[in-house]
This record gives C-alpha cells, structure tokens and sequence, in this order.
C-alpha cells in the first residue's frame, strides 16, 4: 500500500466555491485514503456543490465559523488516516505532490513536512515553508523567486498553513492548532509549540502545490499578526529571556510601527489594538527548553519583503545586524 493511501487530507473551506473542482479533482487524483472538508458556514453554497459533485468526499458543516485553526482540528477529530495533511482551500495540487509530501514521514519520528508552494498559475513562488523570526515575525519563504529555485530538502523553522502534513496521533499529542487565533500566526504558533516539542519541519521541494495567494498587509491584518506575535513571545519565553532579547525586539517594533505608518490612521489604530490585546489575552506558559527552541528559530528577515524603497532595505539591513549579534548573545 502506498503512504497515499494511508493519508487523510483535511480542507477548510468558507465560501471557497469557485476553488472546489479543481482543488479537489487534483486532490483525488493523489489516491489519499479520504478527503474532508469542514465547511465553516459558506453561504455560496460550497458544502452543497461539493456534495452533488463529489459525493466520495466526507463534508463536516461547523454549526458556526470556527476559524481555520479550529476547523482544521475538527476534521482531524473525524480522519481515518494514519497521516494527515492540512490543506488551504484555494489551491491545486500536483502529480504525486502527496506521495512525495509523506515519503519521509515514513522514514523519520517527530516529524512535519511542507511542499514547495508556487503561484496559481507556477508561474513563481508563493513560499517554501515559512521564516519563523525569534521575536515573532513571520515571513514566507522564496515569496516570488524562480519555481526551479529552492530545490533542496531543508529544515525549517517554520511549516506553511497553506499545507503540511504530519501523523495524526502526533497532531492530537501536540494539541493541534491553538483556536484562540482565530485567523493569521496559527501556523507561526504551531510551528514554535512543534519545536518546543523537539519535532522538525522538513521542506520537501518534489512535492508541489498551487496556491491563488498575494501577499498584502492591510491594517486589520496587522491586527491579527501583532496580536499573535505577543502571545507567541508571551507564551513561550520568560521575562529572562525577552530581556536578553530586548535590543532585537525594540528593532522589531521600529519596523512594525514603521509599516503600521505607512498604512495611514488605520494602519496605527490596528497596530495599538494588536498590541493591546496581546499584552493582555489570557495566556498559559509553555514549559520547554527556550535556548533550544530559540535556535530552531531564524534570525534574519528577508530584506526584500515588504520594502517599497532602498531606505526600507538599509533599515533591515542594520535591523538584520541588531538581530544577528544579539542572536548570538541568547542562544550561546
């Protein structure tokens, strides 16, 4: 039998119809063992289309928007498969894309893979696993460089929400995602609690996805990232450790305050909202080795991302060197 066959792909969907034939014609062309899509109360009517055309996939209806953390664990609660993967809903997939994506799952413990992701239309990269940055901030890996780049097996700090795939009993031992993020850093959460954890995140190049994605930062999606990145730090350092961190988080706040201004008024409101109730959500400490998760973690933003001019780049650049030293500081 084939690992394909032993896996269960798990879809999120809300109001994601127009996506539904080709994410999962391609889907079930891989050969899983099931496809499940929770549907998170659409109103276009996905959960019916998807019912009179693919009668073979398993639909779950949340009684209400559980947001894609919460509904992604409540498909993995009704899987059958040895393995599961988490798949976004706007995507496509290719050839033996599965296959490949679990490959070493069956050779390695502890373990999560995430597949190369291109553009829709492969014309570019969308992102090769993520960077996950030691004071919070997230970045996607590769974001528009050449889909033939990136083509070596690495370990990551950070998996890619989009898709991931890992053993269901080991999704279950972690908990699964963290529901208080209702939307945005679930998978950044995930990614850290999996290093606390002692897993490893595996970028498999030969395993490919589509996605419909472009990157953009609104002020409420400043909201979401600030907000979750001060519960991540809060969650999994201590005050010894944020204070030896202080230099490269005060340089972290130049540039999110920097970025919240350029997004005018409401740029500045939502990153005040952001900071508030991140600094003051309810949250439970995580108790795990810190120095061994901090060097699981990046140190180095990319300096091309979200830079409109070679001012923002010099900014990271110096930003970057703060980060460096005092990286080297923390996890001697």
């Amino acid at each position: 039998m084939s690992l394909s066959n032993k896996a269960s792909v798990i879809i999120v969907t809300y109001n994601h119809k127009k996506y539904m034939t080709d994410c999962l014609t391609s889907v079930l062309g891989n050969d899983p063992l099931e496809v499940i899509v929770v549907d998170n109360g659409s109103t276009d009517g996905t959960p019916e289309f998807i019912e009179e055309n693919f009668p073979e996939v398993k639909v779950i209806r949340s009684p209400k928007n559980m947001g894609y953390g919460g509904g992604n664990n409540l498909g993995v609660v009704h899987a059958r498969g040895e393995y599961v993967v988490i798949l976004n809903p706007d995507t496509k997939v290719g050839k033996n894309w599965l296959e490949e994506l679990l490959k070493p799952l069956g050779k390695e413990e502890k373990l999560i893979t995430t597949p190369k992701i291109l553009t829709y239309d492969g014309s570019k990269i969308n992102t090769c696993g993520n960077i996950d940055h030691f004071t919070g901030l997230t970045f996607t890996r590769g974001l528009n460089e050449s889909p033939e780049k990136f083509d070596r097996f690495e370990y990551l700090s950070g998996l890619s929400g989009a898709c991931f795939a890992m053993r269901r009993t080991d999704y279950l031992e972690l908990g699964g995602f963290d529901e208080n993020f209702l939307t945005y850093m679930e998978d950044a959460e995930f990614s850290w609690r999996a290093h606390a954890e002692g897993f490893k995140i595996l970028y498999v190049p030969t395993s490919i996805v589509y996605h419909d994605y472009e990157l953009r930062v609104p002020p409420q999606k400043i909201y979401h990232l600030e907000k979750g990145r001060y519960i991540v730090l809060r969650k999994y350092l201590s005050w010894k450790e944020l204070l030896l961190m202080l230099p490269s988080l005060l340089a972290t706040e130049i540039l999110t305050w920097g970025y919240s201004l350029l997004n005018g008024v409401e740029g500045v409101r939502f990153k005040i909202k952001g900071l508030k109730d991140g600094i003051t959500a309810k949250v439970e400490k995580t108790e795990c080795n810190r120095k061994k998760l901090l060097k699981s973690l990046d140190w180095k933003i990319p300096e091309e991302q979200l830079s409109y001019n070679t001012i923002d780049r010099t900014i990271k650049k110096v930003v970057n060197f703060i980060y460096w030293v005092n990286y080297r500081v923390i996890a001697k």
